[in-house]
């Protein structure tokens, strides 16, 4: 596992399959959605590229409405079917055009697409930092087995309010008033 703390001009956000359908089902989904909503807009304040992926939308329907919603008008949507975002080779593409070798992942579930496009990224040599509040699964043994096989893989586990201050960095930086204010209002 990488000790390397995330810098904001080295790192992009990916939203892994936050769908109607599906997201509907997971444990703590209020919870999960708000840490979510928190990470993205972070990102957004902090100029981070953020990549949004969605397993089989036609049959799980598209990204949750609210989460969509804080994610703007502007956001594209990688339609995929495999579970690893790696393994679509579109998506792949994109993942290594990007100048990015840090990646913050967040989304569903855990067990399955969370853990194979991690164990993916990973294997491509990128360092990939996985915030345990902004996943879930349907159920919590297949979170609680996901976190420890992801940190097993050599991913980081961290949290969003975390990740936000160390994105930050220094509380001079001209974006710490809004992050400050952001993680206040959890």
């Amino acid at each position: 596992m990488s000790s390397q703390c995330h810098d904001k001009g080295r790192t992009a956000l990916l939203v892994v399959d936050v769908q109607e359908k599906l997201f509907n089902l997971v444990e703590r989904r209020s919870d999960t959605l708000k840490a979510i909503k928190k990470m993205v807009r972070g990102a957004q304040i902090l100029g981070v590229p953020i990549l949004v992926s969605e397993q089989y939308p036609q049959g799980l329907g598209a990204t949750e409405p609210q989460l969509r919603e804080s994610l703007g008008s502007d956001q594209q949507y990688l339609s995929k079917t495999t579970f690893s975002v790696m393994a679509d080779p579109t998506i792949r593409g994109i993942v290594e055009g990007c100048d990015k070798e840090q990646w913050i992942v967040v989304g569903i579930e855990a067990h399955v697409c969370i853990l194979q496009t991690v164990r993916d990224l990973l294997a491509a040599g990128k360092q990939v930092t996985v915030l345990n509040d902004a996943i879930s699964s349907r159920s919590i043994y297949d979170y609680s087995t996901a976190i420890a096989e992801l940190r097993d893989l050599g991913a980081r586990i961290s949290s969003v309010e975390t990740m936000l201050f160390e994105l930050v960095h220094d509380s001079k930086a001209p974006e710490f008033k809004q992050i400050s204010d952001l993680v206040k209002c959890s």
